[in-house]
């Protein structure tokens, strides 16, 4: 079960000359599907990557921040988090089906999205209906809860983070 929710880090550095990525706040991960693997870039080489998709499956990415040193808790920028709820949405496979649920329990309880009540029967059966409640036009969003084993929910929490963040974050955080 741990296997279907590892993301595996590429640890390689950019081979461009100059990239600021080690020194950025701010950068680009990009989740490279069906692998699961992650993948850090810095604004250039982001854009070089988005060129070379034209014309294939738009890539999976959040913008990330390098945690502040002295913070106990690890930096979440919510539009990126935003974003990667809704570019999980165009996948359709078990393990990124299962993120988009953990996104959006994460977007609750930071109220950029929000619990509406089920219209049809196709909602009733969903274990969550949620919708943007900026969005006023947005159709609710269906999602249905992962099959977890209980005995491995650290490890899937740290899995998340590690999606999210940086790792020294996810580390810190787990430790608590």
């Amino acid at each position: 079960m741990s296997d279907d929710w590892k993301i595996h880090r590429d640890r390689a550095v950019c081979d461009k000359p100059g990239c600021p990525l080690p020194t950025s706040r701010s950068y680009f991960a990009v989740l490279e599907w069906p692998s699961c693997v992650r993948r850090d870039q810095c604004d250039a080489c982001f854009a070089d990557y988005e060129r070379r998709c034209q014309g294939a499956e738009p890539p999976i990415f959040w913008r990330a921040l390098r945690k502040v040193s002295g913070s106990k808790e690890p930096v979440l920028d919510l539009a990126s988090l935003r974003m990667l709820f809704d570019r999980l949405g165009t996948v359709d496979d078990d393990r990124a089906r299962s993120l988009r649920y953990f996104c959006a329990l994460l977007l609750l309880r930071k109220r950029v999205l929000k619990m509406v009540r089920p219209r049809n029967a196709a909602e009733e059966r969903a274990d969550l209906v949620v919708a943007d409640p900026k969005q006023k036009e947005m159709e609710p969003i269906s999602l249905f809860a992962p099959a977890l084993d209980l005995s491995n929910l650290g490890a899937i929490k740290d899995e998340l983070l590690a999606a999210m963040g940086d790792d020294a974050g996810a580390r810190a955080d787990a430790a608590q």
